[in-house]
């Protein structure tokens, strides 16, 4: 039975980029998914997602959002097309929102270029917005968006180029510490590995059981609308933007139209994870149209496709990225609460160092499993 230096539950966002880490670096890996990545059935459904450095969240992520802006562009190299695209992002609220308040807080601390505009100047600058008077807008000139479908593929195809095995469509039914090894089962096979990485998404509460993790599984509507004043909304002319009002976000117009999401609030649990999440309803697809006819002008709401997104919610929000506290040669990645897809190659780093080196010299302490949740966590 062929022993592999490292094995990887999970090719979606994290895992696919911490797989090719790994082969990279010379492991021999094997990579499992359940599904053929990249897939609706997870959390990097929906073709694009926003890539910031200036992070109202909290100005640690800021370092590791900088470095992973130059691993996409190093990457988009290497791939000879862009994975991200830097058209800036506009991110409009009252100066007390969270919003704006900390994404000053994160550019201040680490001297990111941020542009301010007031109301009328976003106006006349963006037809398409229609922020309140007393509303500020700053502008980030180094965000913009993710192609997820080209990123994903580029990495599993790369990780196969490196040396990696990968099982797709292949659920894993359970994994075992065997000594210093674990003995990880599939259907048809039983594989040995001497790192375990777990990067499942929303399965990473089935495969890490024994932790118990508080991890919440919500799903949200990503809608695309066809504008009906395509000038306004035309990639180009508009940017990658937010509003604090339930950071509703959007992006311009693509093939199939403006792309329309509410991240904060809202979402529905998702009871059972064995079924695809139901699509969006009339319901979800109504709250994204409310918030857009009061801050968008030109949209319309001629829908052309509404799709499914899982939030795998930490309760603080954060990511949650260490090795298992009583296995030290399991290391994972889980929670990514909505936000992390942005910073999905300098995971795949993190996580590999986790694996190989037992520590990692990215500033991601602040992201470890110690210390949070109290009691809640076994």
């Amino acid at each position: 039975m062929a022993v592999y230096d490292a094995g990887v539950l999970g090719l979606g966002a994290m895992g696919s980029f911490a797989c090719l880490e790994l082969a990279r670096r010379g492991a021999s890996v094997i990579g499992i998914d359940q599904f053929a990545p990249p897939h609706d059935r997870g959390s990097h459904s929906g073709d694009t997602r926003v890539f910031r450095t200036a992070y109202a969240e909290h100005p640690d992520y800021v370092p590791l959002a900088v470095r992973s802006g130059m691993l996409w562009d190093e990457l988009g190299r290497q791939a000879g097309k862009a994975l991200l695209t830097r058209c800036g992002m506009l991110s409009m609220g009252p100066p007390s929102s969270g919003l704006i308040a900390g994404i000053r807080r994160s550019s201040a601390l680490h001297k990111l270029r941020i542009e301010r505009l007031a109301a009328p100047e976003i106006r006349k600058r963006y037809p398409a917005f229609l922020p309140p008077e007393n509303w500020v807008g700053l502008f980030e000139p180094a965000a913009g968006w993710v192609d997820v479908n080209a990123a994903l593929g580029y990495a599993l195809e790369q990780s196969r180029a490196a040396g990696s095995e990968l099982l797709l469509d292949t659920p894993v039914l359970r994994w075992e510490a065997r000594g210093a090894d674990f003995t990880v089962h599939c259907p048809d096979r039983t594989l040995t590995v001497r790192k375990l990485v777990l990067a499942a998404g929303a399965w990473a509460g089935q495969l890490l059981a024994g932790l118990g993790l508080p991890l919440k599984i919500l799903r949200k509507a990503l809608v695309w609308v066809e504008p009906s004043r395509p000038e306004h909304f035309a990639p180009g002319r508009l940017p990658v933007f937010a509003f604090a009002r339930e950071f509703f976000y959007g992006f311009p117009a693509a093939k199939k139209g403006v792309k329309l999401a509410i991240h904060e609030g809202g979402g529905r649990a998702v009871p059972d994870l064995g079924s695809p999440a139901p699509p969006p309803d009339t319901e979800d697809v109504g709250d994204v149209l409310a918030l857009a006819s009061r801050l968008l002008d030109g949209l319309g709401t001629r829908i052309t496709q509404a799709k499914t997104c899982l939030y795998t919610m930490t309760p603080d929000e954060h990511f949650i990225l260490d090795r298992h506290p009583q296995l030290e040669n399991l290391s994972f990645g889980a929670g990514f609460s909505g936000h992390g897809f942005k910073f999905a190659p300098v995971i795949g780093e993190i996580l590999a160092d986790l694996a190989l080196e037992g520590r990692t010299n990215l500033p991601a302490g602040f992201l470890s499993l110690k210390g949070r949740f109290g009691a809640t966590v076994a």
